[in-house]
């Protein structure tokens, strides 16, 4: 019933003031039927462990010589296309309401992982970055999401604890150093709870990681990732 409730708000919303399409600005819905089977989605095989597609499954090379943090990390859609001018709308043009319609998906994309999950995090923004926006991207994903699956949604279990320049055009070393000790959990919240942490999109992990890490050290049980997107992994 708050998912609905949730949801109707929304909708109450285009009523008033008619939306465009977040992929093609098309007038009358926010994410119209045509962007919306443009998508393509990240399909098997991919690695079982940080969610990027591979030739083979299992896990990747990268993987292998690097394990991840987190338990596991899974992306609906390819960062392509709609979905990245939609993305960027919700980031840069402060189309919040977008953001509701992109989450749905999510709703039954993560029911059918079948993960035992007790909470549902957004990755937090710096102080600094909250400001300037003034809205976390990851957040008008994250509490819809919780809300469908029923789940606790807690926006204050981690924060980051130091600002951090953009990881795009970083090296993979460079994304990881950038984020490496940037956050930091509440024990109170985390301990003994497996954790789903959420995010716009990714590329190499290493965001989810530095907050996975956070998560472990104050006893998280398990410690999952899904972000909306999945960008092309650089070589680099």
């Amino acid at each position: 019933m708050r998912y609905e409730w949730y949801r109707w708000r929304w909708a109450a919303l285009d009523w008033l003031f008619p939306p465009t399409c977040g992929g093609c600005e098309m007038p009358g819905e926010r994410w119209c039927r045509d962007c919306q089977v443009k998508i393509a989605p990240v399909a098997p095989p991919f690695c079982e462990r940080c969610g990027q597609t591979t030739s083979g499954g299992g896990l990747c090379d990268r993987c292998i010589s690097s394990p991840p943090k987190m338990t596991a990390i899974r992306s609906w859609a390819v960062f392509d296309g709609p979905i990245r001018e939609a993305m960027h709308r919700v980031k840069y043009r402060r189309d919040v309401a977008l953001a509701e319609a992109l989450s749905r998906p999510l709703v039954g994309y993560v029911r059918d992982l079948n993960w035992h999950l007790d909470i549902i995090v957004p990755v937090p923004l710096s102080a600094k970055r909250m400001k300037e926006r003034g809205y976390n991207q990851a957040a008008l994903l994250a509490k819809p999401l919780a809300l469908g699956l029923g789940l606790k949604y807690c926006d204050k279990a981690l924060s980051r604890g130091r600002d951090t320049r953009s990881q795009v055009g970083l090296s993979l070393d460079q994304r990881r150093q950038n984020v490496h000790g940037a956050f930091s959990a509440s024990k109170s919240m985390v301990s003994g709870k497996a954790v789903l942490v959420v995010d716009d999109v990714a590329t190499s992990g290493s965001t989810l990681d530095s907050c996975a890490e956070a998560l472990w050290h104050t006893g998280a049980e398990n410690v999952y990732g899904m972000t909306l997107a999945r960008a092309v992994l650089s070589s680099k």
